[in-house]
């Protein structure tokens, strides 16, 4: 296994850190080979969660049970003093039966890779903990956000302040989205500005930004679309910040809420 190879695992993992993250973001943007290599990680780990779901599903051996239901009930209570009790015999064996799986697999591991319609996707990073907060937030309705829109100057200023980004809150009218506010998050170990927009229909799509040592000025943003636990996403980078905009899992109209979004922020 290659040097780059345990960085992508671990990239995957969420183990990295900052400066190594931004390593990692900036050979994917450019590197297609990274990229591909990126992807078979990722399929892997997906066979290897098929694998280890399907192994759960076997019946216990016959002989296996009776051998359990045999075993004296007062088994930890006579062990020798000073001795650990073992772990109940059910936790052992999902231990091993998990060290086996992905132990096979060269122990990657990652979370949630498979999206409702079974799709593969990269959720890696600052996307996968954004999933996790949009699935909270969308939700709410009083505390959609933690600073109103009637405060934006602070807001701008407060969040641009703890990313480390100067940015403005785009106009997104003409898609009929009402900015709402925004709060402050952290994925992936950093903080990130999340800017809160509500359709007539209640539909929430958030932008949320994020400081990045990669991604230079560019005149025009490479966009990247992917699903991530149900949700869409479209991302970018540029001026050393990463962007995404992220709505409900076949939201239309997100690619071009992304590039309004990228030319106003």
């Amino acid at each position: 296994m290659t040097d780059l190879s345990i960085k992508l695992s671990a990239y995957l993992d969420g183990e990295l850190e900052a400066a190594d993250i931004e390593m990692i973001e900036a050979l994917l943007e450019t590197d297609p080979a990274v990229q591909a290599e990126l992807d078979a990680l990722v399929a892997a780990d997906a066979e290897a969660l098929q694998q280890f779901d399907a192994l759960l599903s076997e019946p216990v051996p016959l002989a296996l049970a009776q051998k359990i239901r045999s075993s004296p009930v007062g088994i930890v209570a006579e062990l020798p003093a000073g001795r650990p009790a073992s772990r109940p015999v059910w936790g052992a064996l999902a231990a091993g039966l998990a060290l086996f799986v992905f132990g096979g697999m060269g122990g990657f591991y990652l979370k949630d890779q498979i999206s409702p319609s079974g799709t593969v996707v990269a959720s890696a990073g600052w996307l996968s903990d954004i999933a996790d907060y949009h699935a909270v937030y969308a939700g709410q309705q009083r505390h959609l956000v933690e600073v109103p829109a009637a405060e934006s100057a602070h807001l701008v200023k407060w969040l641009g302040a703890s990313v480390g980004v100067d940015f403005k809150i785009p106009d997104l009218t003409d898609f009929d989205l009402t900015f709402e506010g925004g709060r402050l998050l952290v994925a992936n170990g950093k903080p990130v500005a999340q800017l809160m927009y509500r359709q007539p229909d209640g539909t929430v799509i958030a932008l949320c930004l994020q400081s990045s040592m990669s991604g230079g000025k560019l005149s025009a943003p490479n966009f990247k679309q992917q699903t991530i636990r149900g949700f869409d996403f479209v991302s970018w980078k540029t001026d050393g910040a990463s962007y995404v905009v992220i709505g409900p899992g076949g939201k239309s109209g997100l690619a071009d809420i992304a590039a309004m979004a990228a030319r106003e922020v």
